[in-house]
């Protein structure tokens, strides 16, 4: 038991707490489209944290709205994923932890007490203050916090070191709901993300490609939308990947990204290799895109000395 679950049989009835205004705060700003993070400070002895797991009802109506919001920001339905369990206090912990990064060790502390998840509403309510705290500028160790406590940020964005094998069987879990499958796909596909982003879906691809034959086509799936749908950029990605790896005197950062860019085409070029009559089954697959992806792949496996 946590210490903020210990403590949550006292706290002071009538009143929101210092933590629980701080939560609240963070809650109205990630349903909003602008403002500033908001920054509580407060004596700890007197920020009532075990309040968090009993939030009043003026504060389980925000985040449940912020939920719904964000489930249709993603295009899902509701329930998502098909599960109507009621939203937990997690996303409230989350929150307030959000709302403390300015004190980097009180927030990962408390990131670190959040309950376990309670199901697919609290996933998006997670996600939905984790991915607004990225945006800003928080310290390193608690973003890797929150995406460890955020399991769908983890898997549309990256995981947190040693969590890769975690977010890549959320990913696999994801993909089995028909609007899980499409949130993958499409925000896999979608062009110009970090590289650790790029990263980690290249390595993530890769594992999913060697599974069942429903992951494979997924990959696959990947791949024809991001041609279909995000063609012209994706054809200048490459070509300007292709121009640093090719080119002379790039600063390492930007070389580093355009292997980056490489590395996403890697599972494609196995693909090729292994099936390729699943690729030629695939009609938004046009040749020339797939040809220029698996031949930077080949360019920057080249300079990395790997296999290709």
């Amino acid at each position: 038991m946590t210490e903020l679950e210990r403590g949550a049989s006292g706290r002071t009835t009538g009143r929101i707490s210092a933590a629980m205004s701080i939560a609240a705060e963070v809650i109205a700003w990630a349903s909003a489209s602008g403002g500033a993070r908001p920054r509580g400070k407060a004596p700890l002895g007197e920020m009532g944290f075990p309040s968090l797991l009993t939030p009043p009802e003026v504060v389980r109506a925000a985040a449940a709205a912020l939920a719904s919001i964000h489930a249709a920001k993603l295009g899902l339905r509701a329930p998502p994923f098909g599960d109507a369990r009621p939203l937990g206090p997690g996303g409230v912990v989350l929150a307030a932890a959000v709302g403390l990064a300015e004190s980097p060790s009180v927030a990962e502390a408390l990131a670190e007490a959040c309950p376990e998840l309670s199901g697919a509403w609290d996933l998006l309510l997670r996600d939905a203050i984790t991915s607004r705290a990225l945006a800003t500028s928080i310290d390193v160790d608690l973003a890797d916090m929150l995406r460890a406590r955020s399991p769908l940020s983890a898997a549309l964005g990256r995981p947190a070191p040693g969590g890769e094998d975690e977010t890549i069987a959320t990913i696999a879990a994801l993909v089995r709901h028909p609007d899980g499958r499409r949130l993958v796909v499409q925000t896999f596909a979608r062009p110009g993300a970090p590289r650790d982003v790029r990263r980690f879906r290249a390595a993530a691809m890769e594992r999913l490609r060697t599974g069942d034959a429903g992951l494979l086509d997924l990959v696959i799936e990947v791949y024809e939308a991001a041609l279909v749908f995000h063609r012209e950029r994706v054809i200048e990605e490459i070509a300007a990947a292709r121009g640093v790896i090719t080119g002379r005197g790039d600063p390492e950062a930007k070389i580093e990204d355009a292997l980056a860019v490489a590395a996403f085409y890697g599972p494609l070029w196995r693909i090729r290799r292994a099936h390729g009559e699943l690729l030629r089954m695939r009609h938004g697959l046009d040749l020339e895109g797939m040809l220029e992806g698996t031949r930077l792949f080949q360019l920057g496996a080249h300079l990395s000395g790997e296999e290709a």
